[in-house]
């Protein structure tokens, strides 16, 4: 869309008006004030009134600009958000000539029949992990940990989420259809494995980490959930404010949720924090960055345990100090393969 290529332009032309706004309202009463001087009161008490009134006046005006300057930004970036984050992304994946592995290029029906475009590998001890990309990408994304466990043994099916890569689809939905993909790659595994009783793990990365969880939670066929990163669903899921901005920030998620009802005509799916609980005892990992992002802080201090906290003691939780997001396997590569493969030895019982 050729609007978007100019969006922070518009974007930064609204905030000057809004300050123009302000400072001619700021010019007009010094021009009033000057055609009708004030009466400062001669008292001792009167003039310390004037003063706190007149301090409060300034005060209240600088006020006043800071929440529509907040308050437009929040409309501003949330319109942007639900153009730019439920268009589809589309792009051409080839199989790296140096991949250590053969891939099977595979195409399985997930949610509203549509047709998702992904790789497996079989398993070699009795499980296969489905693995699930951040916003935006396709299934390159994860080809480190397909490497890991496919060394390790285990078979792993790898698409496209909808409407991203080479898989179906007219729109994202931020993970909210996405579990149905999951419920359809499923169903490949179990029909495709040839073999009675194949174990099925789930993996994912920021979003592609919150429609893991969500699936677990509503399919009891998934038996462990490794989720890196994983971001919220609602934002019912974010913990409380600990600033200004901060409250704003998520009372502008409130504000999105309705938006994104509204674009993608459904109501929302249930906040992370009320289905979480849902996928116990069957075990989960949940990994996050140590390093703070602007505002939002620490996603290993704020989302891991609060979704810990609701998940239960079969949650378990791993904070990466240098990693900021998803950024584990570049930070920690050695460790990183080592837990992500004991986690899942330990959750289908294989001994090496």
């Amino acid at each position: 869309m050729m609007l978007l290529q100019y969006w922070f332009v518009l974007e930064t032309i609204g905030i000057i008006i809004i300050f123009a706004f302000m400072l001619l309202w700021i010019l007009r009463s010094v021009k009033r004030n000057k055609t009708n001087p004030i009466v400062v009161p001669k008292t001792l008490g009167g003039r310390v009134g004037f003063i706190l009134a007149y301090t409060l006046r300034i005060v209240g005006v600088g006020l006043v600009a800071f929440l529509a300057i907040a308050l437009f930004v929040m409309v501003d970036r949330n319109l942007y958000s639900l153009i730019t984050e439920t268009m589809p992304a589309p792009s051409e994946v080839t199989i790296p000539p140096d991949l250590p592995f053969e891939v099977e290029e595979v195409m399985f029906t997930g949610g509203d029949d549509l047709k998702m475009a992904g790789w497996k590998v079989p398993s070699q001890n009795g499980a296969t992990i489905i693995l699930l990309h951040g916003y935006g990408g396709n299934r390159t994304a994860m080809l480190w940990h397909a490497k890991r466990l496919v060394s390790a043994g285990y078979g792993v099916l790898m698409y496209d989420e909808r409407a991203s890569g080479e898989s179906e689809g007219t729109r994202r939905s931020y993970g909210w259809e996405d579990p149905r993909d999951v419920q359809g790659a499923i169903r490949f595994i179990e029909t495709g494995s040839g073999k009675n009783g194949e174990q099925i793990g789930i993996a994912g990365c920021s979003i592609g980490a919150q429609i893991a969880l969500q699936s677990a939670a509503y399919y009891p066929e998934l038996e462990a959930v490794w989720a890196d990163g994983a971001s919220s669903v609602q934002a019912r899921d974010l913990p409380a404010p600990d600033s200004p901005i901060m409250a704003l920030m998520i009372f502008g998620n409130y504000t999105l949720d309705w938006a994104y009802e509204l674009k993608l005509n459904m109501e929302a799916p249930a906040p992370m924090i009320e289905i979480i609980g849902n996928i116990a005892p069957r075990p989960i990992m949940l990994v996050g960055g140590g390093q703070p992002h602007p505002v939002m802080g620490s996603e290993g201090e704020k989302m891991v345990p609060r979704y810990a906290h609701y998940a239960g003691p079969n949650a378990q939780t791993w904070v990466i100090p240098e990693a900021v997001h998803c950024d584990g396997p570049a930070r920690r590569p050695d460790e990183y393969a080592e837990r992500m493969v004991e986690f899942f030895d330990t959750a289908f019982g294989i001994t090496r």
